[in-house]
């Protein structure tokens, strides 16, 4: 293996010692599911090349309340603080507003804007006598992040608001949501109005399966085209301009005296999509630049593969070749990508049928499980 791939014993040099002592801290914080372990057995060898990576990969520091990056592929953590802390959501509301737009309303159905829909904070420009579409609203609702259209929308989907809003609530439960509770469809600070870092995870993960929630939220500026022209530009600074970052493509600001600054970002390069959440800092684009970073710097996704020489034997000499289901790449620290191991469990007790499992494939690192994947029978011979 060469000297860079040798084993450590149980006496370590002290500088090796400070950073395993490091590399446990850091699992502690939020590396998601594998865990550093100390193995002089052998049995989880840790390698001098794991602990360069390990010293080079330390979190940065992020001012913020809440934090989060989650691979949108697999939906796990990466690495968070505070993810379930209950926290004022600000405008990042809106996730949730667009999604109950899109399921429950028509995008071409049209309402005529009343004074009531007028609100204070961000607007998307709406006036009374405005006759717009809910695709119309949708854009000035996640683009300059706009109160009144959330309002407009909430009367033209949900007959009123405070119908709307239930309507919220139950698919934050449908979602499996448990650190969230709705009480406007805008966002603005009221008791009662919650979510969390997760939960922003989730429900982003969740509305970026729907090709138009994407396609706004990945939009920097749109010409929309009712009863007079709506020229809106989104408010997510990461999108475009200077502080532009490659591959981001969503998806919420908000902003709110209780709330502070808050991001939800989504990010794809190489294929690999991340979200990344901070909610209560004072500098949301600085502050989501920093975990952006990190999530592609430190991380990588590793090939989950399937075993090697796994056969079904039946007594007539038959022989089945059993394969994944899938194809699966786990998100892992840089340091832990030569470290999965595999173990593999058969139970067939689905008769010969070839269109179920006849077994488990189960990923490990460490001691962590971080994936099971099914395993299907292919005839190899007869």
């Amino acid at each position: 293996m060469g000297q860079g791939a040798k084993i450590l014993k149980t006496k370590l040099p002290t500088a090796l010692l400070g950073l395993l002592l490091m590399g446990l801290s850091l699992a502690s914080l939020g590396f998601g599911p594998p865990k550093l372990v100390d193995s002089a057995t052998g049995d989880n060898p840790i390698y001098q090349q794991q602990l360069r990576l390990l010293s080079q990969g330390t979190p940065p520091t992020v001012e913020a309340r809440a934090q989060l990056i989650i691979d949108v592929a697999t939906g796990k953590v990466a690495w968070g603080r505070n993810i379930h802390q209950r926290l004022a959501p600000a405008s990042t509301t809106k996730i949730m507003t667009a999604i109950v737009a899109m399921e429950k309303g028509n995008l071409n159905d049209r309402i005529v804007i009343k004074p009531k829909h007028m609100i204070e904070g961000s607007s998307m420009g709406l006036q009374p006598g405005d006759v717009v579409t809910l695709e119309d609203l949708l854009w000035g609702l996640l683009l300059p992040s706009g109160n009144d259209a959330a309002l407009a929308i909430a009367d033209l989907v949900g007959g009123s608001t405070p119908n709307f809003v239930k309507m919220m609530n139950d698919k934050a439960l449908e979602l499996g949501l448990e650190d969230t509770h709705f009480t406007t469809p805008h966002g603005l600070d009221e008791p009662g109005h919650y979510s969390s870092a997760y939960d922003l995870a989730v429900m982003s993960r969740y509305a970026l399966k729907k090709p138009l929630f994407a396609r706004i939220v990945a939009t920097s500026h749109q010409v929309v085209q009712a009863n007079r022209t709506f020229n809106l530009e989104n408010a997510n600074q990461l999108l475009e301009g200077k502080n532009s970052l490659p591959g981001v493509n969503g998806i919420k600001t908000g902003l709110t005296d209780d709330a502070g600054d808050c991001l939800v970002a989504s990010v794809t390069r190489n294929s690999h999509q991340v979200i990344v959440v901070v909610m209560g800092t004072p500098a949301r684009g600085p502050a989501a630049t920093r975990l952006i970073n990190f999530a592609f710097e430190q991380f990588t996704w590793v090939p989950l593969r399937p075993p090697l020489f796994s056969q079904w034997l039946e007594g007539d000499g038959k022989a089945w070749d059993l394969t994944l289901g899938q194809s699966w790449e786990e998100m892992v620290p840089l340091w832990q990508r030569f470290s999965p191991r595999l173990a593999v469990n058969l139970r067939r007790s689905n008769g010969l049928d070839p269109s179920l499992p006849w077994g488990m494939a189960s990923y490990f690192i460490g001691d962590s499980k971080i994936a099971e994947l099914a395993l299907f029978p292919k005839i190899t011979q007869h």
